[in-house]
């Protein structure tokens, strides 16, 4: 039964599971508990498994917190009110034909910010899992002195260096733990609000920095005291139609499909089975000109250009793995278009004509620049990795919404290098064979962005005690996030390579991804941890290999639960 308080983010979390030995027993007194309080289920009005999941998870969330079996979990308060628990979400989850329902702990009606409920249960609606995140604000007064539209002038006037667009921005009130003073604060936070770099405001710190400025920022807002607690960037970036064949950025056949032009007679690039769609930017900045985005549709003839092939067939690869192997409908898991821009030059972080060596992910879309190779222009989007991670991005936007700065941040960008290498080397069953280089054939002599295999090649640590401690600004890589998601990184290579004693390996790539995707988008909260993200891996694999035979499950669970700890993310 792990559980502890996590000095990273202030919270108090806690891990039961069925199929946990350590917390076997607790699940076992909750259901007779449940099954003890005559009246609580009335046999002849509706059996358990009749009702719906979240009716039940909540008696389920209802009973953890008031028995002795889970004594560490407990309702904080604030001035004497105790936590409330709203729901989130209920799913199906596909992969493992559980149901899971998510909670968020509130006091006084007030989000505690990263808090986090999941409730999983079979299909007869008995627990199988239950993960909480919870934090304890006491003392905090829940009556805000500072009004929503001073928050906002506070943000406007904030000595970040960016000019925020503020329209339509509403400020939600949340207790929110403040990681540079360990201390819980009343604030407001600011989501998804556009922003664009002043340079000339910019802090002496940031400046000269090579990292790409955020589009996208969330602003916290002291609710008392009326100052900006900090400011966290949310764009995270990197350093039936017509089948169609074309050529792409390495100059290999790629086979794709594309839609009839609306009202003339050629071909655009729009795939209506996997919903994929990519643009030319003509190398405009989407930093400027950001309202332009997605750009000009990209039009046959003339022949298809190798950047748009490489974004369009390395984005329908992406959608494709979605959606066979995670059983995730595209990044929103609802079918939703997925857009991709190329030949887009950021003008301020320009090497030289055209150039513009990155991409990222800005909260709608796919971007992607070029890097000079020779004499010719190769889009990012050339190395399908890439696009899988960007995407991947998209994927933590839409459930996760892990920070991005410190570990959250670090958790972030190693969930979308896990998708992007995975994706990357699918067909091939033996990861000890694959190629682990992020990015590689972009950069100046083919140096790739990062190695998961061996991190320090690349200048990322590989274990904890390594772990390198940096502020929370530009220059300081937001708190290391790509320099830190080196460690979260080895722990996922050491899973994809396990060997059992016969040498075979112990875990299949499809296994692999599954615990990540499920830890991903059904466990972790915008705050998590390291250590929170092996919990949440470990507790996700438990549920998928829960059919398995016992010794085949303890062999699997060993594998996941060695490979954290040969990195050093230890459970708290």
């Amino acid at each position: 039964m792990p559980n502890g308080q996590d000095a990273g983010n202030g919270m108090t979390t806690l891990s039961l599971h069925a199929l946990d030995e350590s917390s076997s027993g607790a699940i076992e007194q909750l259901g007779e508990e449940r099954n003890a309080q005559p009246g609580l289920i009335p046999e002849a009005v509706v059996a358990e498994s009749d009702l719906d999941p979240e009716t039940v998870a909540r008696r389920y969330l209802q009973q953890a917190l008031a028995s002795e079996a889970v004594p560490s979990m407990t309702v904080p308060g604030v001035y004497g009110t105790a936590s409330k628990f709203k729901t989130i979400s209920t799913e199906t989850v596909p992969l493992t034909a559980t149901r899971i329902v998510k909670f968020r702990q509130t006091l006084h009606d007030i989000p505690v910010y990263g808090s986090l409920v999941t409730v999983e249960l079979d299909e007869a609606n008995k627990l199988i899992s239950m993960d909480s995140v919870l934090g304890d604000p006491e003392g905090v007064d829940p009556v805000a002195a500072v009004s929503p539209a001073q928050a906002l002038e506070a943000a406007a006037t904030a000595p970040d260096g960016y000019v925020p667009t503020l329209t339509g921005v509403v400020p939600v009130l949340s207790f929110y733990f403040d990681t540079r003073t360990s201390q819980w604060r009343l604030v407001y936070i600011l989501e998804d609000v556009p922003v664009k770099l002043d340079r000339t405001a910019e802090p002496e710190a940031d400046r000269g920095s090579d990292l790409e400025p955020p589009r996208f920022v969330d602003y916290v807002v002291d609710a008392h005291a009326r100052q900006i607690v900090v400011v966290l960037p949310r764009t995270p970036s990197m350093t039936a139609g017509e089948e169609q064949t074309a050529v792409d950025s390495f100059g290999e056949e790629r086979t794709f499909l594309a839609n009839k032009e609306d009202g003339g007679n050629g071909l655009v690039l729009r795939d209506p089975v996997h919903n994929v769609e990519t643009y030319d930017f003509s190398f405009g900045d989407p930093s400027v000109d950001s309202a332009r985005l997605p750009g000009d549709t990209i039009v046959n003839p003339p022949d298809w250009e190798p950047a748009a092939v490489s974004s369009h067939a390395n984005a329908v690869a992406v959608s494709d793995f979605m959606q066979t192997v995670l059983l995730r409908n595209n990044i929103d898991d609802r079918g939703g278009v997925m857009v991709s821009t190329v030949n887009c030059v950021v003008a301020d972080s320009s090497p030289g004509p055209k150039q513009w060596v990155n991409a990222f992910w800005n909260g709608r879309q796919m971007v992607y620049g070029q890097v000079l190779r020779g004499d010719v222009l190769m889009s990012l989007s050339a190395n399908i990795d890439i696009v899988a991670h960007e995407m991947f991005h998209g994927v933590t936007d839409h459930t996760s919404r892990l920070e991005y700065a410190f570990q959250p941040g670090a958790l972030n960008e190693s969930y979308s290098d896990i998708f992007g290498t995975i994706i990357a080397n699918y067909g091939n069953e033996d990861p000890r064979t694959w190629d682990w280089l992020l990015g590689e054939k972009l950069l100046p002599g083919d140096r790739p962005f990062r190695d998961l295999s061996n991190p320090p090649a690349f200048g990322q640590p590989g274990h904890m005690d390594d772990f390198k401690v940096l502020p929370n600004t530009r220059a300081g890589d937001w708190g290391g996030v790509h320099i830190n998601s080196g460690i979260h990184n080895k722990a996922a290579f050491n899973m994809l390579t396990a060997e059992d004693e016969a040498g075979a390996l112990t875990l299949t790539s499809p296994e692999v991804a599954a615990v990540f995707y499920l830890a991903l988008t059904q466990r972790l909260s915008r705050t998590s941890q390291f250590a929170d993200s092996r919990r949440a891996v470990v507790t996700s694999a438990r549920t998928l290999f829960r059919t398995l035979p016992t010794d085949e499950q303890d062999r699997k669970i060993t594998a996941v639960e060695a490979a954290f700890e040969a990195v050093g993310i230890a459970t708290l």
